[in-house]
């Protein structure tokens, strides 16, 4: 897998895309681009043909928008920041993304389940995407309030979702009533089963499982009518 597995228009200005093995969103506009996260350091050119897909100019890009610091959200954002594009997510998350700390899985965590189909070829396929690599951005800043308004004209609220990292965020779209939720919860991953529903990633993936269990059954009683996950497909959402 290393191309761009899907892209789904959601909106005017909003492309969602299923890269490799994460997703990221792009938001256009105005002559603007922002995204909500970027995928592994190897997704970088990937990143910049999702832009042209959107119908902007990579060159336009601004801003991203981390919903946390894991290598496969935040790893192109190095290489976006040394053109001087801004690095933003919440204050608790700052120090994950800047390197200051690192709440992520290792190959020891990943020992217990290496025998479980797709464990190794999946932990392989992270490992070539760059996933050991530094991806902090020391420069990252902090997002302030409870909504960031987008140079693109879009405005997203912010809903703080710990557990999965210490300040994991989601944003949620109110135009198009989209839920983008990182890590919190996902429609799919190579090690779980099922695929298109939403779910929690293994627990070996959660800084602390408990409270991201808490948080994952707060998301999905959120008032929207599709979730744009880090990793899977979009999930709809059938209001009753």
């Amino acid at each position: 897998m290393t191309g761009i597995r899907s892209t789904v228009r959601v909106a005017p200005g909003i492309l969602f895309v299923e890269g490799p093995l994460s997703n990221w969103t792009v938001f256009t506009g105005n002559g603007a681009v922002e995204l909500v996260d970027c995928g592994y350091p190897s997704d970088l050119p990937l990143v910049e043909e999702s832009i042209r897909r959107a119908g902007a100019d990579p060159a336009d890009l601004s801003r991203i928008l981390i919903t946390h610091g894991h290598s496969d959200h935040l790893g192109a954002s190095a290489r976006f920041a040394e053109r001087g594009v801004v690095v933003a997510t919440t204050a608790d998350e700052l120090p994950n993304v800047r390197r200051e700390v690192t709440e992520q899985v290792t190959i020891r965590d990943l020992l217990p389940s290496v025998l479980k189909r797709g464990t190794v070829r999946w932990a392989l396929a992270a490992v070539r995407a760059g996933g050991l690599g530094d991806v902090g951005v020391p420069g990252a800043v902090a997002l302030e309030g409870d909504e960031v308004r987008l140079s693109t004209g879009h405005t997203l609220q912010l809903v703080a979702a710990p557990g999965h990292t210490s300040g994991s965020v989601c944003f949620i779209e109110p135009e198009s009533r989209s839920l983008i939720s990182g890590d919190a919860i996902v429609g799919g991953h190579p090690l779980l089963r099922e695929s298109g529903e939403l779910q929690q990633l293994p627990a070996f993936f959660q800084h602390d499982p408990d409270e991201a269990a808490r948080n994952a059954q707060r998301l999905v009683l959120c008032d929207v009518d599709r979730v744009l996950p880090g990793h899977g497909p979009i999930v709809e959402l059938a209001r009753a």
